[in-house]
């Protein structure tokens, strides 16, 4: 099986446990007050979509391990997708995103005023805790149980000090550095994108001490490419295909790789075309390409499609080294490709 296969029948597989944990907790939702279902609907309806990644890799991390047939290692890759769901109400929010998954994020579902940034806040903190419940409501063993809250927990605070740390950062461009680039991508990418749930998964399956210190080099190696192919994508991609904005990126003001290498290369006149575009909010297609231009000439795309490849392979020579069966070796090989070569 290629991981493209896996990934759709992980995801179909998802899809159902997902929708079963959504029927129960709605019900709950609405005992409490009729008046929260349509909220509620919402957060469901952003839930819906996507590829299932995260909770494909808890399910593979597990399978890694040599976990015996259980068919509660979904409620814990569902807990991933919700706290996929949970992070991207706020990120979106913070980002001022119209877009996601291709329909409206979910502060402008609700409005996009006050009321609904204040509702979608109050949605993402309840998909924190869905999340937990979900795993907690698994059936493994105790202390692997215990052991799997606490790293998800983990997970969860890695990836809210990554997100402070890139609001942070676009506010000193002046020290804009790479290592503070790829530290934003370590905590609020890999984590909980490759090495979380592949954690997650590897620990309930009993994995060993080596597993886990490999599944975590790997998935800091590929975390961070993953992030540099999702910039670059977030300014040469297409809208359509992505289902989300080319420009909030660059209007926001993002420190990626693409910026500070560019920054750090133009000309005097390319680094005019960067200070009157670039985290000043609004652009239209006539500025974005301008941008676009400045990353291509000053050789800020190829650096960092190069960084990204560089990240892959490393990720890949960890693989050689994890003692596990060798389809799963091929998944992991082919994953690593696949995911710096998407374009969505």
């Amino acid at each position: 099986m290629d991981f493209l296969t896996y990934l759709e029948t992980a995801a179909s597989e998802i899809n159902e446990e997902m929708e079963k944990f959504f029927q129960s907790w709605s019900k709950e939702v609405a005992s409490v007050s009729p008046k929260l279902i349509s909220l509620n609907k919402v957060f469901i309806q952003a839930s819906e979509g996507g590829k299932r990644l995260r909770g494909a890799l808890v399910k593979l991390g597990y399978e890694m391990a040599g976990g015996k047939e259980n068919a509660d290692i979904l409620k814990a890759a569902v807990a991933f997708e919700i706290f996929q769901t949970a992070i991207l109400a706020h990120d979106d929010i913070i980002d001022l995103s119209p877009l996601r998954r291709g329909k409206p994020t979910v502060y402008k579902a609700l409005g996009g005023d006050h009321y609904a940034i204040s509702q979608t806040i109050c949605l993402g903190d309840i998909g924190y805790f869905l999340a937990v419940r979900s795993i907690s409501q698994s059936n493994f063993p105790d202390q692997e149980k215990n052991q799997a809250l606490s790293l998800f927990a983990q997970a969860m605070l890695d990836t809210a000090l990554g997100q402070m740390l890139d609001v942070q950062l676009p506010h000193e461009k002046d020290s804009a550095r790479e290592a503070d680039a790829l530290a934003v991508f370590r905590l609020k990418t890999a984590r909980y994108t490759i090495s979380g749930p592949l954690h997650l998964g590897a620990i309930v399956g009993g994995a060993n001490k080596k597993l886990i210190d490999d599944i975590a080099e790997f998935g800091s190696n590929l975390g961070i490419a993953f992030q540099i192919q999702d910039d670059i994508l977030g300014v040469f991609g297409d809208e359509a295909t992505l289902g989300k904005s080319v420009t909030s990126d660059i209007e926001e003001g993002k420190n990626t790789l693409l910026f500070i290498q560019a920054l750090k290369k133009a000309s005097a006149e390319k680094k005019k075309v960067l200070d009157s575009y670039y985290g000043k909010g609004k652009i239209g297609q006539q500025e974005l390409e301008q941008i676009k231009k400045v990353f291509v000439d000053t050789g800020a795309l190829e650096y960092s499609q190069k960084k990204a490849a560089q990240l892959v392979e490393e990720a890949k020579a960890v693989v050689k080294t994890m003692d596990i069966a060798e389809d799963k070796r091929f998944l992991l090989y082919q994953m690593a490709d696949f995911l710096v070569s998407r374009k969505k």
